[in-house]
């Protein structure tokens, strides 16, 4: 599981609508995450990765320019509703 998902490239949280009304709220939170499948140096410097000829393939395609590769970038979007109050 560590190879697929173990960080994200950016978070962006922003509070698109705020309501309170007497002891009662509602806000709309919309999250915007970016990450990418890709190796950087502090993944290429893990002991764990560097030890296996695959990851180090891996960062030499990405980064050698007469090749170009980039890694992917997968973008998530969600808009959260949450409602509560104070009693």
């Amino acid at each position: 599981m560590g190879i697929s998902v173990h960080d994200t490239y950016a978070t962006q949280i922003t509070l698109t609508s705020l309501s309170i009304d007497n002891n009662e709220y509602k806000a709309t939170i919309n999250y915007k995450v970016q990450d990418h499948f890709g190796l950087d140096k502090k993944d290429i410097s893990n002991s764990q990765f560097k030890m296996l000829r695959f990851f180090r393939i891996w960062f030499v395609l990405q980064r050698w320019e007469k090749l170009g590769f980039k890694p992917f970038t997968t973008e998530m979007e969600a808009n959260i509703t949450i409602k509560g109050g104070i009693r």
